[in-house]
């Protein structure tokens, strides 16, 4: 029997929702039944305490179309946003098809936008669909001195390899971290960047706050770093021209206009 027909049967159906969780190369998989279900050579597992949703809504509004999923909090998708929400996006996608049954349905794809600690049990994943990202308003540039790029991009085209800094960590303080390469640049250098490493979930950023010496303070702590352990830190941008020239021998790709008049042309002068 194909898909279709396992819906509309009246008594052969046995309907399974699998869940796709996938953050960079890195996939988890979890199902609604009661014994792990092999799919796309994926293991999904069956988990204590299961795993559910409070139903797929395909409205006009995506605002409304949040799929929120209740799970263990125990699950590893869940720990990741425990302290710090992860710097990838993670992806969730959600299949249904029947038990023995070859054939599935994709039922709905998005991404995760926040994780809630209810309680000591469980946890809850929202959810927000694929779509909603498709409606976001486009990003325009600004007319001002400003740069507009941001730093190591296509449009600025600054190689981030040539502005990095590798070693280990040598103390923390739960707000910063020590990182003796990082005194090699005069203070501010790193002001601006992130630091990546690493962690048992994928690659992990951080933007860097503020850099004095060979101290770095992080945005969102210090949680998953640890003394010894190997990171690289990136040099930031303050978006000005004299930066860019100075710092990044970049100006060509400058996208700020620094040269832009003082007066604006909006002032009530008759002749700007």
């Amino acid at each position: 029997m194909s898909y279709s027909e396992f819906e509309t049967s009246l008594q052969n159906g046995q309907p399974i929702r699998l869940y796709q969780f996938q953050r960079g190369p890195m996939k988890w998989g979890y199902t609604s039944a009661n014994q792990n279900i092999t799919h796309q050579s994926i293991v999904f597992r069956s988990i204590e305490g299961g795993i559910k949703d409070d139903g797929i809504r395909q409205t006009e509004n995506t605002a409304s179309d949040m799929l929120t999923l209740t799970v263990p909090q125990s699950l590893d998708v869940a720990q990741m946003y425990r302290v710090v929400a992860p710097g990838q996006t993670v992806h969730v996608t959600v299949f249904d098809l029947h038990y023995g049954d070859t054939g599935f349905l994709v039922s709905w794809m998005g991404f995760i936008v926040g994780v809630s600690f209810k309680d000591q049990i469980s946890a809850s994943i929202q959810c927000k669909n694929l779509s909603a990202s498709l409606e976001r308003t486009g990003l325009r540039k600004a007319w001002g001195r400003l740069c507009q790029h941001q730093l190591y991009s296509d449009a600025c085209l600054v190689q981030r390899n040539s502005f990095k800094a590798v070693g280990s960590v040598d103390r923390l303080d739960g707000v910063s971290v020590g990182f003796a390469p990082a005194s090699a640049k005069e203070n501010g250098y790193y002001t601006g960047g992130y630091i990546e490493w690493t962690s048992l979930y994928g690659l992990e950023q951080r933007g860097i706050e503020a850099h004095s010496g060979d101290l770095l303070n992080i945005y969102g702590g210090t949680s998953g770093l640890s003394i010894g352990q190997e990171i690289t830190i990136y040099a930031g941008c303050d978006r000005l021209f004299t930066t860019c020239k100075s710092k990044f021998n970049n100006t060509i790709n400058y996208g700020g206009s620094p040269h832009m008049p003082g007066k604006s042309p909006f002032d009530g002068t008759p002749v700007f």
